[in-house]
């Protein structure tokens, strides 16, 4: 978890233990001095001791509630602590964190009602106006009044909710619907909660941020009910791409009917999805022509009406003329010779390497933003690949560097033996990584006779350590797997690039009425989101500029086979781009 800078902690807590304490007081000291209010002098002692007795009570309440939940936590650190055998004092940092956390319970509504209510004040002191005065007395109280009750009620609630769960008494139970779902699949979200205690006046909120690849949003409330019966809510999916995805744990808190306050009592309910890759049929168009006799990989022999399995190759001097093929050889505008396959094929050990190496792209880096769809069809063709080679009776060995299931990367490798269930969760767990490269992947195998690699590279591959007979590539171009250039950021964000449609886009709520999403602070936090992405893709494109589109030659220059991918929405084309120096490998 990231700890927040000790200067925005120390801020946070000056503004919710004092700072809301005093702001009346400072918004009717500055109508005093730069205002007309005689009118109102006489009244103010009283006014001041009002204030003073209703606000101290309140800000009492807030240092009790937020020193017990501050104990609680720590308690619970020292603990893991101990089971760690790391003992030790809180780092300031992390401590001026947790009380940042537990100090800050408004909403952003409450922040609306506060400030409004302060404005409100202020005008109705310049402008006289005493029932605008009395509306904004009123809201100020109930904020304050609010605000109070929560800080003092959460500390209870807190302890209250960790006593219920060590005895077994509240249950938060998370899974998915179905767990594992094949692409594009539905899948639907569930919570189970039973014996959840919920004070009168408050709500249950359920809330996760969900990866944003799924295109969801985890959000629940749920009323007093779970108290007595088990109560059960859920969510569909809006998107189901390829991938494995860890859900939780959620936050589970209470939020007043006013929607002023929120509290969060626990972080429980985890569960994972796993979304599989889909098989594709993959389409071999204009292979390249080779000299060599030795078969390719991937492309399959015809089998003609009444003859046996032959190849074809462009006529050479010194070739039996008997052999040519007029017919092909007038559509194709060259003398083409026809090569019987008459002699069985042995079985071939071929190594089906997943290429998902991207520099910059490891933890804590966005480089790999906007690029899911791009490693769902490479791998796609990876498994779809050697699906076609084990038809055809070859010994395939997949490999790649995925997720072990706990968050670690690895080298996995798979025979093609095994069940093709095994294919597609080993493509479920692929990411995107920069820390093995291709020669750690074939290093990795044993001896293969041929080796085929699906690649999307930015940059130009290492010299590969392959002892094998023949190397192919199945290449994705980076120009083309990044679509069109992006338009302007503004563009982007608001959906729009005319005038009128920049308008509406400031005047509309991306969200429901009344939703948190629609506040300034919701909608600057997504700007943000939204820029980091927009400035990973230009990243891209920038390395691209400078040798992406320089790979093709590499690759060809290398002596390799090349064959370009071209995904579609029900099969996926390979198309031959050159043939390797030691015959073609697909």
């Amino acid at each position: 978890m990231r700890v927040p800078h000790p200067v925005i902690s120390l801020g946070s807590i000056s503004f919710h233990l004092g700072g809301m304490m005093v702001l009346p007081l400072l918004v009717g000291l500055v109508a005093a001095l730069f205002l007309e209010v005689s009118q109102v002098e006489d009244t103010a002692p009283t006014l001041l001791l009002f204030t003073g007795v209703y606000l101290f009570p309140v800000f009492l309440m807030q240092v009790i509630g937020v020193t017990r939940k501050t104990r609680i936590e720590l308690a619970e650190r020292r603990a893991m602590k101990d089971d760690r055998r790391d003992r030790g004092p809180t780092p300031t940092r992390e401590l001026l964190a947790v009380i940042a956390r537990h100090a800050g319970v408004l909403t952003p509504r409450g922040y609306s009602l506060l400030f409004a209510g302060l404005l409100f004040l202020f005008a109705a002191l310049g402008l006289r106006w005493g029932d605008l005065g009395l509306v904004a007395t009123m809201g100020l109280l109930l904020f304050y009044g609010v605000v109070g009750v929560t800080s003092f009620l959460s500390a209870f609630l807190v302890s209250g909710f960790q006593r219920a769960s060590a005895r077994e008494r509240v249950s938060i139970r998370r899974e998915m619907s179905p767990a594992v779902v094949l692409s594009g699949e539905p899948g639907e979200e569930r919570f189970h909660l039973r014996g959840v205690p919920v004070p009168p006046g408050y709500h249950l909120l359920v809330e996760d941020v969900l990866p944003v690849e799924l295109g969801s949003e985890t959000r629940h409330v749920v009323g007093a009910a779970v108290r007595a019966e088990e109560a059960t809510v859920a969510g569909k999916l809006r998107r189901s791409p390829r991938g494995l995805y860890r859900l939780g744990p959620a936050t589970i808190g209470y939020q007043d009917v006013f929607g002023l306050t929120r509290i969060s009592v626990a972080s429980a309910a985890s569960c994972d999805l796993k979304v599989l890759p889909r098989f594709r049929r993959l389409e071999i168009i204009d292979p390249p022509r080779s000299k060599h006799q030795s078969p390719d990989v991937v492309t399959r022999p015809h089998r003609f009406p009444n003859e046996d399995y032959f190849r074809f190759r462009e006529y050479a001097r010194g070739d039996d003329t008997r052999r040519i093929h007029w017919k092909l050889s007038v559509r194709s505008g060259r003398l083409t010779l026809r090569l019987p396959e008459s002699r069985e094929q042995s079985v071939r050990n071929v190594v089906l390497v997943l290429d998902a190496f991207l520099p910059g792209s490891g933890a804590g880096h966005d480089d790999a933003a906007g690029l899911a769809d791009v490693l769902d069809r490479l791998v796609e063709v990876w498994i779809s690949a050697a699906a076609e080679l084990v038809d055809r009776g070859d010994s395939v060995t997949l490999v790649a560097a995925v997720d072990d299931g706990f968050g670690q990367l690895k080298i996995e490798q798979l025979s093609g033996r095994t069940p093709r269930t095994r294919w597609q969760d080993l493509g479920a767990r692929a990411r995107w990584q920069d820390r093995f490269d291709l020669p750690q992947l074939l290093e990795s195998v044993g001896p293969a006779t041929d080796g085929i690699a699906i690649s999307a590279r930015f940059d130009a591959p290492p010299p590969l350590p392959f002892s094998g007979q023949r190397f192919t590539w199945i290449y994705y171009p980076p120009e083309v797997a990044l679509g069109p250039a992006e338009p302007p950021f503004w563009q982007v964000w608001l959906g729009t690039s005319t005038f009128l449609g920049v308008l509406a886009a400031f005047a509309r709520l991306p969200h429901p009425v009344g939703s948190d999403e629609n506040t300034v602070g919701a909608r600057w936090r997504s700007y943000w989101f939204e820029s980091a992405r927009y400035d990973a893709r230009k990243r891209l494109r920038l390395r691209l500029r400078r040798g992406a589109q320089a790979v093709v030659g590499a690759l060809v220059a290398h002596g390799d086979t090349v064959y370009r991918l071209e995904p579609g929405a029900l099969a996926h084309r390979l198309v031959g781009v050159s043939v390797g120096a030691k015959g073609g490998t697909l």
